[in-house]
């Protein structure tokens, strides 16, 4: 039997990223979000959602660029932090352990310390009530080395990154089930 509960965009889990973003001075921050995926796949679109009342929301329409950098388990005091507290009040560059590096196509940084990083110029930008979604082209792709299989893949095992659940807590990946097509018939 099921049971009727208060509608909730119950997609689980949701991937845990950093998105660096510049200020009109051209200091870096960031945010941390959970309401990010992929939404095309020719031209490589993503979308992000960002409160309405929340400072990077501000940040990214007015510069309109913004780098998704996806964190390891391992960095999760920092990627917390960043979501805890906002870039208006507090520097979270200088007190987080993350370093700054220049991106190649746009202006934001990226983390370094990211094994994968989404250069992203805003497309479109939709309002829906608590959020704004972004929809943003990817145009340039990083990803550590380390990180790869032997067919030049994301090994998420390696990869490590963190998920959330809409109920609020935080996830580490399992294990691989199958690769796709598995189900094709020869």
């Amino acid at each position: 039997m099921k049971v009727e509960r208060k509608p909730l965009p119950l997609i689980y889990p949701n991937p845990v990223v950093l998105v660096t973003t510049l200020d009109a001075n051209k200091r870096a921050n960031i945010i941390t979000l959970t309401l990010v995926g992929p939404v095309c796949w020719n031209p490589p679109i993503i979308g992000i959602g960002v409160g309405v009342n929340q400072h990077s929301r501000g940040l990214i329409e007015n510069c309109g660029e913004f780098v998704v950098n996806i964190p390891k388990t391992e960095m999760l005091s920092d990627v917390e932090y960043c979501g805890l507290v906002s870039g208006k009040d507090v520097d979270k560059c200088a007190k987080t352990h993350f370093t700054m590096t220049p991106s190649n196509k746009i202006s934001p940084p990226m983390i370094e310390e990211c094994p994968l990083n989404l250069e992203c110029e805003v497309k479109q930008k939709i309002p829906l009530g608590s959020n704004v979604l972004f929809l943003a082209e990817v145009v340039c792709l990083h990803v550590d080395e380390t990180i790869l299989d032997e067919k030049g893949g994301v090994n998420l095992t390696k990869a490590e990154p963190i998920m959330f659940n809409l109920t609020n807590t935080y996830w580490k990946i399992g294990e691989k089930l199958a690769d796709y097509g598995f189900t094709k018939k020869a």
